[in-house]
């Protein structure tokens, strides 16, 4: 559940950057998406971590957002890991708002640039998405090398 405060944080963005798409045009999205995983990418860069590798992933993204993301673990090893998200508060609001568009710029575009920031060498797939009215996120993360 979303308190109150993200709540209203949710739908000021939301309606900031309708305004925005309806003077700009669509590309506005765009541009969000890309600030987005470029934010994740420069934090994860900089982050202190002893291991950049998928137990990483799990450490500093899945770990820390257990308490507010339902989610199921599918495969852990080293060179793999999958994750099925079930529950998203923040996809919930999204679309509630009738903002999906919105949510996947400014929440699920946060994955690509997290993993490019941690370990280049992390390849990450999603095909399947909450916030698009998907029944799970299908997270899947590939360690090469």
């Amino acid at each position: 559940m979303v308190d109150e405060q993200r709540r209203a944080e949710m739908e000021e963005r939301a309606t900031l950057l309708r305004k925005l798409i309806d003077r700009f045009g669509e590309e506005v999205l765009d541009v969000v998406s890309v600030h987005t995983a470029e934010w994740a990418r420069a934090r994860l860069e900089a982050e202190e971590v002893e291991q950049r590798d998928l137990s990483a992933v799990m450490e500093l993204l899945w770990d820390r957002i257990s308490e507010v993301i339902s989610f199921d673990v599918l495969e852990r090893t080293p060179a793999a890991l999958r994750i099925r998200v079930t529950r998203c508060p923040f996809a919930e609001e999204m679309r509630r708002l009738g903002a999906a568009e919105i949510g996947n710029a400014l929440y699920c575009a946060y994955d690509e640039g997290f993993c490019e920031g941690l370990n280049p060498a992390i390849r990450f797939e999603r095909s399947k998405t909450l916030m698009a009215g998907d029944d799970c996120c299908n997270h899947t993360y590939r360690l090469e090398g």
